[in-house]
């Protein structure tokens, strides 16, 4: 028998978000296996784009694209003998904190690639947008929102990784893909990634695990 392919478990994992089990199968099928050596953000724009066309997800490649990526990256950790929990969960008093930084720092990266073209204020309506999308708790999307249109206020209270925090940084890194592409966007958060966890402020090593 022939060994499973655990990238295309991984891919049909993050299809399930959005797609009942037999199409996000069926979905899964268009997914064209990395050649040795290549990255696999090749190809995947593309991939994404026409599992939206086809399954009626016009408008959320870019979400697409993060889960799927996502989905690649913890199954490629999950799988590395050297794969160890770097420090344990920050404490909620940390949370705000890290969110905070991330989403600022991706504010920042956006601002950086377009030069004078960036809107900030426009740039975290979006972000708001896709908060407002977002599972959970409506007072909690509430106060992500007024804290995004209101960027001088505190960012209060616990947005912890797998939860609140999580749909936070989720909200503005679909925003930035929907300003600078889906790859482009990708990179600045690896870029963001790397710099928090090798940061002198200890709370912003565990930025991972927002993501």
């Amino acid at each position: 028998m022939a060994d499973r392919d655990p990238a295309l478990d991984a891919v049909r994992w993050a299809l399930g978000t959005y797609l009942d089990p037999h199409d996000a199968q069926q979905a899964a099928t268009l997914w064209q296996p990395m050649a040795p050596g290549q990255s696999s953000l090749v190809g995947l724009s593309r991939f994404c784009r026409n599992v939206a066309q086809r399954f009626n997800l016009q408008g959320r490649e870019a979400e697409l694209h993060l889960h799927i990526i996502r989905a690649l990256q913890r199954q490629k950790t999950a799988t590395s003998p050297e794969a160890r929990p770097a420090r344990p969960p920050d404490p909620p008093d940390d949370s705000a904190h890290v969110v905070r930084a991330l989403v600022l720092a991706m504010q920042a990266q956006a601002s950086e690639a377009l030069g004078d073209a960036f809107d900030a204020p426009a740039w975290r309506q979006s972000a708001a947008r896709h908060v407002s999308s977002a599972r959970g708790s409506e007072a909690v999307k509430a106060q992500a929102q007024a804290w995004l249109m209101w960027p001088e206020a505190p960012l209060v209270g616990s947005w912890p990784a797998r939860g609140s925090g999580t749909q936070l940084v989720n909200a503005a890194y679909v925003a930035l893909a929907e300003w600078l592409g889906p790859v482009e966007a990708d990179a600045c958060l690896t870029r963001i990634v790397r710099h928090c966890e090798r940061s002198e402020d200890v709370a912003l090593r565990a930025a991972r695990m927002y993501l």
